[in-house]
């Protein structure tokens, strides 16, 4: 399975925009803002800017992944520079987004390779990263 989706800075956000689309063609990100569509090397202070969230939301129900942050988790607490972020916030469910990648990521590769198979398990792949 190949992505559909990739991902572009776009006014200080990270929008989700179709794979297809090459440099300076024009398109829409999932939210449905109107850009043109840029390298997909980012210059380095855009890789911290915040993710759309409509557009992550849009992107994971594609990938068929479940909505980030988990239910009952604090979207404030994402990121320490988010606006009305205190220490006293819900720390993020870490090992959660680590899972997420993991699987993701063995997904993508196994698509790749053409592997049919049963995917991994979660301790397989917590184990063939060690």
């Amino acid at each position: 399975m190949a992505r559909t989706y990739k991902w572009q800075p776009h006014k200080g956000g990270r929008h989700a925009i179709p794979q297809a689309l090459a440099v300076n063609d024009a398109g829409h990100t999932l939210c449905g803002i109107e850009v043109t569509a840029g390298s997909d090397r980012w210059p380095d202070e855009s890789r911290y800017w915040p993710t759309c969230d409509e557009c992550d939301l849009a992107w994971r129900d594609h990938e068929g992944l479940p909505p980030w942050p988990r239910k009952g988790k604090n979207v404030a607490a994402l990121s320490p520079h988010s606006p009305g972020a205190s220490e006293t916030d819900n720390p993020v469910d870490v090992l959660a987004l680590v899972i997420d990648t993991l699987i993701s990521q063995t997904a993508h590769q196994q698509t790749q390779d053409g592997d049919t198979s049963t995917p991994l398990s979660i301790s397989q792949l917590l184990s063939a990263r060690r």
